[in-house]
């Protein structure tokens, strides 16, 4: 049997996230159908991780195993069985031993928001509009979380993790020139389930002035399970980025490029 290794994208908003369930559209289940109709035999592929119901991955990669030669245009061949929107880049052969999920040492996530309805927007960034936020307010909120390592607080399954510990490598916000779109990013060794959403949702409550910075700071301080307020909007968040030791994949899209919806328009950091 020969492992190989796929760099892929995708879109969320149509599937009910990436693992397969026993019912709703995901996109695993939609790319397995695809190797398999291609390879005329039963495919399983392994991702490197879950994202919930409409989360984007402008950088997503799956492992699987043949016995069988892979046919000529592979990748060309898949992208034309697949959807519009799941887009695979490169594949090729590793160790028997590489692993996805587990070999990946870094992971970066964008969570992406506006203010102001766009069309152009919609299903790729999340809207809050019901008032104005403080995006300094916002971005002072994020910059605790690299001071902090324990993150069952924002767990929204903690009783599975006997270890809630994550590595935070970087955070970075991010606002518009006119205030009406906000980028938070994180990158981390791992991350724990709704652990982002569960983040933001927070951030945006510090923004709204209904969360103090000391509040916030407090689910991080005592990292104890409690109840969690209603997760950010899942079309706001992209895992965009996933390294590993033995590959070199650049990734093909960064979000930060595309969703600025004003020609002409940049990105200013709000943390040094």
């Amino acid at each position: 049997m020969t492992r190989y290794f796929v760099h892929l994208s995708y879109a969320g908003e149509a599937y009910r996230g990436y693992q397969v369930q026993a019912e709703g559209k995901t996109v695993q289940g939609i790319l397995e159908l695809a190797f398999s109709a291609l390879l005329k035999q039963k495919v399983t592929l392994w991702g490197c991780g879950r994202t919930d119901a409409g989360v984007h991955a402008s950088q997503y990669f799956i492992h699987f195993e043949t016995a069988d030669e892979l046919p000529d245009g592979f990748v060309y061949k898949l992208n034309k069985i697949l959807p519009a929107d799941i887009s695979l880049y490169s594949i090729e052969k590793v160790d028997h031993s590489r692993h996805a999920r587990y070999h990946a040492f870094l992971r970066r996530y964008h969570y992406f928001l506006h203010t102001e309805k766009s069309s152009v927007l919609a299903h790729k960034s999340a809207l809050y509009d019901r008032e104005r936020l403080d995006f300094q307010k916002m971005a002072e909120a994020i910059s605790l979380i690299g001071n902090y390592r324990d993150f069952r607080g924002f767990c929204k399954t903690p009783n599975r993790y006997p270890n809630a510990e994550c590595k935070i490598y970087s955070v970075q916000a991010y606002k518009n020139q006119d205030g009406t779109q906000f980028c938070f990013e994180i990158s981390a060794n791992r991350f724990l389930r709704g652990m982002i959403r569960n983040i933001m949702a927070k951030v945006i409550l510090v923004g709204a002035g209904k969360m103090s910075l000391n509040e916030f700071e407090s689910y991080l301080l005592i990292p104890d399970p409690r109840i969690l307020p209603i997760p950010a909007k899942p079309e706001g968040l992209y895992l965009s980025e996933v390294r590993y030791p033995f590959i070199e994949a650049v990734p093909k899209i960064n979000p930060l490029n595309f969703l600025l919806i004003q020609h002409g328009d940049s990105w200013s950091k709000l943390l040094p």
